[in-house]
């Protein structure tokens, strides 16, 4: 992603307003490489820096899901949300090294309205989903890789090239499931205070299309 790109040269997506440098991730995807994001200060968007723009179809297409009628619903991690406030660059839902756009509900509205999407409703209740992410967010705390369960559940970690970062991964695994519990006692409540205030982890969009949604 670029790591080392000073400038970038293109406007906020959803506004259009300026980027600013926010914060830096570790990418644990490839050896803790270092990822730079920009925030818009207008509608809270925050970008994973890279050479070209992002392409928000890319990434808000595939999280459309069409009801009939006209309906559709979206599910997205909320950046607004009192666990990304608390993670800030180690938030478990901000996954730099997968997605470029970190949505909040401003910016998910103003991206949806430039498909000719019209927002309902948007909603962050607690769910399961949003909890674990809460909960990821405190252990990567103490963990070396963000996300390092996620990843590694999902297939995602590349293999150990030696003896150092197998000896890291291990360590990495033993944290993880050391602090696994205390985390969650921490977590669960924790969430669900933050979607009782309308700060949960997870953004639930409706909207309606005139026309059938697709690319």
């Amino acid at each position: 992603m670029a790591a080392d790109l000073e400038t970038i040269d293109y406007p906020c997506p959803a506004c259009g307003s300026a980027l600013y440098g926010w914060t830096a991730a570790h990418d644990p995807l490839r050896s803790g490489e270092r990822i730079v994001i920009d925030h818009c200060e207008s509608c809270g968007l925050a970008v994973t820096r890279a050479p070209e723009p992002p392409d928000p179809a890319l990434e808000i297409v595939p999280m459309i899901r069409v009801l009939g009628g006209g309906s559709i619903e979206l599910t997205a991690a909320n950046r607004r949300s009192i666990q990304g406030s608390v993670g800030g660059a180690q938030w478990a839902g901000i996954e730099p090294e997968l997605r470029r756009l970190h949505l909040n509900p401003e910016s998910m509205r103003l991206l949806l309205a430039k498909r000719d999407i019209v927002v309902d409703s948007i909603r962050t209740p607690y769910s399961s989903e949003s909890a674990k992410l809460m909960q990821q967010t405190l252990i990567n705390a103490f963990t070396l890789r963000d996300n390092f369960l996620r990843n590694a559940r999902a297939g995602r970690l590349p293999g150990p090239t030696n003896s150092k970062e197998r000896w890291l991964q291990r360590l990495d695994y033993a944290v993880s499931y050391l602090v696994a519990v205390p985390c969650a006692l921490v977590a669960y409540p924790l969430e669900s205070f933050a979607a009782a205030v309308g700060r949960g982890g997870i953004l639930e969009v409706k909207a309606h299309h005139p026309d059938p949604v697709g690319d």
